[in-house]
Formats: C-alpha cells, structure tokens, sequence
C-alpha cells in the first residue's frame, strides 16, 4: 500500500509570537512548542527580545483599554497557530489573515493611546489656565485693597495737618490777645504814672524818678512789642507749613483715589480675562469629551473586529480537525 507523504511540524514551522516579528519557529518534535524566536533568542535594535516585546504590546494594550480584546483575540488564535504548525502551507491564507487582524488592532490600540494621552495633556492645559486666571484675580484684589489702605492714609494725614493748622491760629490768636492785653495795662500804668506826676508837682525829685521808671517800664513794652512781632512772624511761617502740609495730603488723597479707581479697572479686566478663559476651557473641555467619544467609538469597532477574528478562528478550528481527521482516514 502506497503511503501519503505528509509534512512534519519540523519542515514547516510556525510563526512568532511577537507579532512584528516575520521569522517562523522550528518545532524539534520534542517538548512544548515554542512561542517565541530562538534559540539563539532574536535581538530588536532597542536591545529587547521578542518575548519582552510582546510584553510591552499587552502591558500598551491593556492602557488602551483593549487589553481584553487582544487576551480573546490571543486566546482564539492560540490553537489555531498550533494546528497551523501541522498543517504548514494549507493554513497559510488563514494566518495571513489572522495577521492582518493583529496589525489592524495594533494600530487601533496605538491611536487610542495617543488620543487618551493628549486627551490628559488638553484637560492639563486648561487646568494650568484657569489656576492662573485665579491667580490674576487675587493680585487685583490685593492691589485694590493696598489701594483703599492709602487712601484712608492720605485722609487721616490730611485730618491730622487740618487740626494742626487749627492749634496753630489759636495760639497765635491767644498770644496777639495777651500781648495787646499787656500793652493796654502798660499804658494804662503810664497814664496812670503822668497823672499821678502832675498830681505830685511838689515831689519833683519823686516825680523825675517815677517818670523815669515809666520810660523804663515804655522801653520794656517795646521790647515785647518786638517780642511779639517776632512770635507773630515764627507762627506766620509754622501756618504756611501747616498749610503746605495740609496740601500735600490732598494731593496724596488725590494720587490714591486714582489709584484706587486704576485698580478697580484692573480688577474688572481681570474678571472679564477670566470669564473669556472659563470659556475657552469649556470649549476644549468639550472636544476633549468629542475625542474621547470617538476613542470609544474605535474601540467598539477594534472589539467587533476582535469577535469577528474569533469567529473566523472557530471556523478554522473546526475544518482543520475536519482535515485532520480526513487525513488519518486515509493513512488507514
């Protein structure tokens, strides 16, 4: 009886598992088969295997948040890369296929990731802005209120020099009164010393010596007249500077409600910079939300595709144990 020749898993082999890597594994026909390159374990350029390279696929996959879809997907192609490693060339259409389906979830994994990563770096930014918004509202807000501080500075100076100039007029008013009001009695004494001379004719001695002292007492009064010229002159100068001092705490009044009313402008500013900025981040708040619908979206189509491929697996499960038992029927 003529024997059909049949290929050994030895002449044929079966893929990698990484799933970039195109090299084909040779099973010795002895022990477990297998998964990845070797030996001698195959090198990448960034100093990995090709296990670990698989191992980085899952761990990004499973951040993609498909990491269940490619376990099934793994599950489901796992026998049937073992029946292909028999089978050789007459499943080779079919691992094509199931190839393409992990390139094309690669791909759909990798864009998921790159879309949630600059999902997280836009919702960031707007945090970043509206903490600065803040930020510039608070400096205002300090500014204004510096501002009302000086203000109410300038006011109370300008209390302080308006009393000041008031003690100073009733002082000099009250030493012009006293001062008048010793120049009345010393003429009155002199008035009183001539009449009392004239009275007294028969003591002239008495009446040359009291009359002297009257001029004594007429040189006296003009030294306090000049006195009080003197005084009158110093609080004429202290009521300038009082004056001067009563006007520069206008001025300072005046420099602190402008800056008073260039902080509330500030202030408004801000307020209208921060309403701009609460709604550009609701825009980009919103787009966010479109990306992340539409990386929901894919995922739903890389899980359909994912079902699809399991389908198709199944179906190549069940004809290649259909094969196989054709095949041992006609060794028989």
């Amino acid at each position: 009886m003529t024997e059909t020749s049949i290929a050994t898993p030895a002449e044929q082999g079966r893929a990698c598992g990484y799933s970039r890597c195109e090299r084909r594994i040779t099973y010795t026909g002895s022990g477990r088969p297998r998964e990845y390159c070797g030996p001698p374990d195959r090198v990448w350029e960034d100093g990995k295997t090709c296990k670990q390279k698989a191992q980085d696929e899952r761990r990004a996959a499973h951040a993609a948040g498909v990491d269940g879809a490619l376990d099934l997907f793994d599950a489901a192609a796992a026998p049937v890369l073992a029946v292909t490693t028999a089978l050789g060339d007459t499943l080779t259409d079919l691992q094509q296929a199931l190839q393409g389906h992990s390139e094309a979830l690669a791909a759909v994994r990798d864009g998921a990731v790159a879309r949630v990563r600059e999902t997280e770096r836009t919702a960031a930014d707007a945090l970043a802005k509206a903490a600065a918004a803040e930020a510039e509202r608070d400096r205002a807000v300090r500014a204004a209120a510096t501002a009302e501080r000086e203000r109410e500075q300038a006011m109370e100076a300008k209390r302080v020099a308006e009393r000041m100039a008031r003690d100073t007029d009733s002082e000099r008013e009250r030493q012009v009164n006293a001062a008048w009001t010793t120049a009345i009695e010393h003429e009155a004494a002199r008035a009183a010393a001539e009449t009392k001379a004239a009275e007294k004719t028969a003591a002239a001695t008495h009446a040359l010596q009291q009359q002297e002292q009257e001029w004594q007492r007429a040189e006296q009064l003009q030294r306090s007249n000049r006195e009080l010229d003197k005084t009158n002159r110093t609080l004429t100068k202290d009521l300038a500077v009082a004056r001067a001092e009563a006007t520069a705490a206008e001025q300072a009044k005046a420099s602190a409600d402008a800056a008073t009313e260039h902080a509330r402008a500030e202030l408004a500013r801000a307020r209208e910079r921060r309403a701009g900025e609460a709604d550009r981040l609701r825009q980009d708040l919103a787009a966010a939300r479109e990306q992340l619908g539409d990386v929901r979206a894919q995922l739903t189509v890389a899980q359909a595709a994912a079902q699809t491929a399991m389908d198709q697996a199944q179906a190549a499960e069940t004809r290649a144990a259909d094969l196989l038992q054709m095949l041992r029927n006609q060794r028989t």
